[in-house]
């Protein structure tokens, strides 16, 4: 069984920076596509990637916007990555490892993406496709957004003024004048069944450059880096999970809510978690207890103020919900994992 798309809220952030600084009405354009309007702090959150689409076709057309993916994407760079991405991409000795490392990482920043290197005698391409059903403005999105993240990473080895020789889409959507202006030197091409950035493949071989060369991207000092992270949980009950996790400031999601996001009915939701063997219920307790543990060993916020924050009416109800899964209280649980 599938699960639902889902990305770091850290790739849409650009996006809702920029049309801000725009003018545009950001907020009601997330409450109306039913995404969290608080991402601003909460870069390692995952938010649904179909609601997400569709509030930036909304934005773009309504704004009148050309090329919005491009124009956003361009403040994305290498730090606003996931720390075990960063952290692999900068330790690794040349540009083909970095990328090779990004590549089995992917799915910590889209559940949906795959890439992989393609070698053509002088030639390399960094090629991707994803398993989201896109349609072609969605595809462009997605695209640039893509290209924009492996640019970063290129050029922590290139230098900060490095661009491609090709860039090929997926979408059919004719390229804007601004594309051809920031990239004056790129051939581009579109309708593609697969979308990739090339490069000389004798390039593969570089090693990073200084991190001053390369803007957003500070070397880390801490080797131990997990290159595993915290990966999304890629089954059906975890997607879930985690795509509600960052409504929990707030009133209690709703099944019909939580249906929505999932982009199925009700009665679908209830019939995929009961193969898991859980209700909506059991993956709602899950994603409160993952908020509230991560907030008892990280602050001195008072317990009760924690029940509230996840979205419980009742401390009581909290604290038994807590003790069911953890088998210790939330004080239990702070006093033994506190974090100095």
């Amino acid at each position: 069984m599938k699960p639902i798309p889902i990305y770091r809220a850290a790739h849409l952030l650009p996006y809702v920076q920029w049309l801000r600084t725009a003018g545009a009405p950001v907020e009601r354009g997330l409450r109306q596509a039913k995404l969290p309007t608080l991402i601003d702090d909460r870069p390692d959150a995952y938010l649904p990637l179909a609601p997400s689409i569709a509030f930036l076709e909304k934005m773009g057309r309504s704004q009148g916007i050309d090329e919005l993916g491009l124009r956003a994407a361009q403040q994305l760079n290498m730090a606003d990555l996931s720390d075990p991405l960063v952290a692999s991409v900068l330790q690794s000795p040349t540009l083909r490892v970095a990328l090779e490392h990004f590549a089995k990482l992917a799915y910590l920043e889209d559940s949906s993406l795959r890439l992989w290197i393609s070698s053509e005698k002088s030639i390399a391409k960094l090629c991707w496709v994803s398993a989201f059903p896109f349609n072609p403005q969605g595809l462009r999105y997605d695209d640039w957004s893509n290209v924009l993240t492996l640019l970063s990473i290129a050029r922590a080895f290139l230098g900060a003024t490095w661009q491609p020789n090709e860039m090929a889409f997926r979408s059919n959507v004719p390229l804007a004048r601004f594309a051809f202006e920031q990239y004056q030197n790129t051939h581009f091409l579109i309708g593609q069944r697969t979308a990739w950035i090339s490069l000389p493949r004798s390039f593969l071989s570089l090693s990073p450059r200084a991190s001053g060369d390369a803007p957003g991207v500070p070397r880390t000092s801490s080797p131990e880096h997990s290159l595993h992270g915290d990966a999304p949980l890629l089954d059906f009950p975890g997607s879930l999970r985690r795509v509600l996790t960052p409504y929990l400031p707030g009133a209690r999601p709703s099944i019909k809510f939580a249906a929505e996001l999932a982009g199925t009915s009700v009665r679908t939701l209830q019939r995929r978690l009961q193969q898991f063997g859980m209700s909506f219920s059991d993956v709602l307790d899950q994603a409160r207890f993952e908020v509230a543990s991560t907030l008892l060993r990280e602050r001195d916020t008072k317990v009760i103020d924690i029940a509230y924050e996840v979205g419980y009416e009742d401390p009581a109800h909290f604290t038994r919900a807590f003790r069911r899964l953890a088998n210790i209280t939330p004080r239990q649980y702070r006093c033994q994992n506190r974090l100095e």
